[in-house]
């Protein structure tokens, strides 16, 4: 969909959401799509806690830069707390997509995450934004069950469509579906599998059912990425890629990749790698080299500010769900505050572990010879001996529902303030 008129084009916009680790990944994605779409703008949030004057090399860029503090974020440092770093970057999406429609006054807009580049015009999604209020991409449009991942199971887990990607028109269905949206991710946007919840992404599944004009994008040149493969396949012919012979290749996902690992498609899948798939070969090779062009020290050096309390303290992920339970308890604080009551609290209950970060421990696995699973194992069996099979199970489910962190707070002691 396009119009020779520049300030028609003007309503056309896209943007991505990025902590300054991740500026590299923007910048790539970011000189893609103007090179497609020379009269758009792209605009790029940047989550970390910062002041205007760190960022000012971003204003020298192609794409727009904007503070987490500029799109109007109710309790911004709640949310800081409350949500890790996938999670903060994730539930504001909806949040910067308001703001951008309204501050800028775009007709068109779309999401698209830093790790896209995108290889052809857009056309396909804008004109299915003609006669829809959003466009949204399914994981996968044929069935996958060959033993290896992500398998559709995992798809039931994480969500029906991919939220690396989504289009919106301005008009009232889309306000009403960003508003719902928005304080679906504000208020229980947690990435948290034994809850059915996962960031802003599950709660796209209901978005068909509740919305009208929701336009689902079957096109296999739309978001193509290792949870499709099984049925894409890319060729090149005369300096253009087409997907299974016949549709152009829009925009490819790169999610998961590894910069530095010449055969790895993606570190969450093991259904291929670039010695099985000759054919992405090329693709990865010319990513992986451009956006390591795009890293400089100036933005390798940027902190990211929302891990760590003001005298240093790292925050662990236990002490963001206790917050997340008591939250009221601390209302109208700051609670990176060192010296402010969730800090004491936190503190006092062992929630914080000091400011170094400790290596993540490996994981154990279920494989029974490990000698960790072996003693969980003997442990076990001692409970079921003790407790019987009804208690046992019992006591199974109940282990399954405080291994949620957030529903440890019930064995927190009280939380008084002041």
């Amino acid at each position: 969909m396009t119009d020779s008129n520049s300030q028609q084009e003007l309503k056309f916009g896209a943007c991505t959401i990025v902590s300054p680790n991740y500026l590299p990944f923007a910048k790539t994605l970011s000189t893609s799509y103007l090179k497609q779409h020379p009269t758009h703008r792209f605009f790029v949030l940047v989550v970390a806690n910062l002041s205007y004057d760190v960022i000012e090399p971003l204003r020298q860029e192609d794409f727009t830069a904007i503070l987490l503090t500029e799109i109007g974020l109710e309790d911004l440092s709640g949310n800081a707390m409350k949500y890790d770093i996938l999670e903060l970057n994730t539930n504001v999406k909806p949040t910067f997509l308001k703001y951008l429609i309204k501050t800028y006054d775009l007709e068109y807009l779309l999401y698209l995450d830093p790790d896209i580049f995108v290889y052809q015009p857009l056309t396909p999604v804008f004109s299915a934004l003609v006669n829809s209020a959003a466009v949204l991409t399914p994981h996968i449009t044929s069935p996958v069950s060959d033993g290896k991942r992500p398998n559709e199971q995992d798809f039931l887990s994480g969500g029906t469509y991919n939220l690396g990607f989504i289009g919106v028109k301005r008009c009232t269905e889309t306000s009403r579906l960003l508003d719902w949206w928005e304080s679906r991710c504000l208020e229980c946007g947690f990435s948290e599998p034994r809850t059915g919840l996962f960031v802003d992404q599950k709660w796209i599944n209901l978005v068909p059912g509740l919305f009208q004009d929701i336009a689902i994008l079957r096109h296999p040149g739309c978001n193509m990425a290792y949870w499709n493969l099984h049925d894409r396949t890319l060729s090149k012919v005369n300096n253009q890629y087409f997907v299974n012979g016949q549709d152009k290749l829009c925009f490819y996902h790169f999610s998961g990749v590894l910069l530095n690992d010449p055969q790895t498609i993606s570190k969450y899948t093991d259904r291929f790698t670039l010695l099985d798939r000759l054919d992405l070969a090329e693709l990865f090779q010319e990513y992986r080299t451009t956006v390591v062009s795009n890293k400089s020290k100036r933005t390798d050096e940027i902190p990211y500010g929302f891990d760590r309390l003001t005298d240093g303290t790292l925050i662990t992920s236990l002490a963001r769900r206790i917050y997340a339970e008591r939250q009221d308890k601390f209302s109208g604080q700051n609670p990176f505050e060192a010296e402010g009551e969730f800090a004491r609290f936190a503190k006092r209950r062992g929630l914080l572990a000091g400011k170094v970060s400790n290596p993540s421990p490996a994981p154990v696995g279920i494989n029974p010879v490990d000698p960790r699973v072996k003693v969980i194992h003997i442990i076990l069996r001692v409970c079921l001996k003790i407790l019987g099979p009804n208690r046992y199970e019992l006591f199974m489910r109940y282990l399954a529902h405080i291994a949620t962190l957030r529903k440890q707070a019930v064995f927190i002691d009280k939380i008084t303030v002041g």
